[in-house]
């Protein structure tokens, strides 16, 4: 058994070919997560440029067994993403964490996290259920057997959760007297497509400013944030954004956007089909994304507000949607996705591996 780093164009290639073998016989995969996986092996973008990027593959008798991708930034925390391996993997697993411990004291720093996309933009979590339905758009997807071979070897274990949202029982829950306060003192807008670039900067800024606190968060600079979501432009529409002001000040907003990955092929993404598909077929159900406020007006009830007014606007076209993930030990989203929504969608692990001196 050995550990070897993806470093050149032929093993760069061997680590993509490796995932279409996994999934080969997987009717659900459709290789849109590997759109990330490239950003991150080849350093294709703005932050993964920034980044220390160690892409790691484990062989034994010459075969790949394990592979995975280290992601450096300025955090605390090293990212593990978008590890995938055969069955039967204890043995690659526990040299996976033999190995990282390494890559702490390497970098110096605090842990390392699995389950992260690069940067949580990406997606979190390494699923648990739901095998036998096709995923959203920004869920994680992965063979069936990960976390059960992950829950017995990787020492610390953090859930996340999706939740299923009808839009007449959400709304029947909202407290309608609070509601009016922030109506009455707050202004909404939508997002300005003509605009799209300065609008997205400044939803990239809105972001990094409301959620930074947010665990295991890395900084993604306004353009970074553009850089991103300009792929998305040429679908993109107004009330995918709604923007919340304070004396014509954004100070906070809702991202939802509908189900894309309804209308992706399967195995492979074919951009063209996508878009006709866009143009002609209905998707059924809408994501409700992200949420930010500014720290400053955070507990003042716009969190709520924003959520309604997305339901509000979205329920005639989209009843039915699901939720971002959300980290179990964020208290105040858990209590409020639970009182809004239907109940649990789909579960995601993530795992820590501390460093030795910790």
């Amino acid at each position: 058994m050995e550990i070897i780093e993806a470093n050149s164009k032929k093993l760069k290639k061997l680590y993509i070919d490796f995932i279409y073998e996994l999934y080969r016989n997987d009717k659900n995969f459709c290789d849109m997560n590997l759109l990330f996986v490239k950003n991150f092996l080849y350093q294709q973008d703005s932050y993964s440029k920034r980044c220390s990027v160690k892409p790691i593959m484990i062989v034994d008798e010459g075969e790949v067994k394990l592979e995975g991708i280290y992601v450096v930034d300025e955090t605390d925390i090293i990212k593990l993403s978008f590890v995938e391996f055969k069955k039967n993997a204890s043995k690659y697993l526990q040299e996976l964490v033999a190995y990282s411990k390494k890559v702490i004291k390497e970098y110096g720093k605090k842990k390392v996290v699995v389950g992260i996309n690069g940067q949580i933009s990406y997606g979190l979590g390494v699923l648990t259920n739901g095998y036998n339905r096709n995923f959203e758009f920004n869920s994680n997807y992965n063979l069936d057997y990960y976390t059960q071979e992950m829950d017995a070897v990787f020492p610390i274990v953090k859930r996340a959760f999706s939740y299923n949202y009808v839009a007449t029982h959400s709304l029947s829950m909202f407290d309608n007297e609070m509601l009016k306060q922030v109506y009455d003192n707050f202004q909404f807008r939508y997002f300005n497509v003509r605009e799209f670039k300065k609008e997205m900067l400044l939803f990239g800024e809105l972001c990094h400013e409301s959620l930074k606190k947010t665990p295991y968060y890395s900084e993604k600079t306004p353009y970074e944030m553009y850089e991103l979501m300009k792929q998305m432009k040429f679908i993109f529409k107004k009330e995918d954004i709604i923007f919340v002001l304070k004396d014509g000040k954004e100070v906070g907003f809702v991202y939802t956007h509908p189900d894309y990955a309804e209308l992706f092929n399967r195995p492979k993404l074919n951009y063209v089909t996508f878009y006709l598909k866009y143009l002609f077929k209905k998707t059924h159900n809408v994501i409700y994304n992200i949420i930010g406020v500014l720290p400053e007006y955070q507990k003042t009830g716009l969190a709520i507000a924003l959520i309604h007014k997305s339901i509000l606007m979205r329920q005639e076209k989209y009843p039915a949607g699901v939720s971002s993930f959300i980290l179990e030990d964020n208290i105040p989203s858990t209590m409020l996705c639970k009182k809004l929504s239907t109940g649990i969608n789909k579960e995601f692990h993530l795992y820590e591996i501390e460093g030795e001196n910790v």
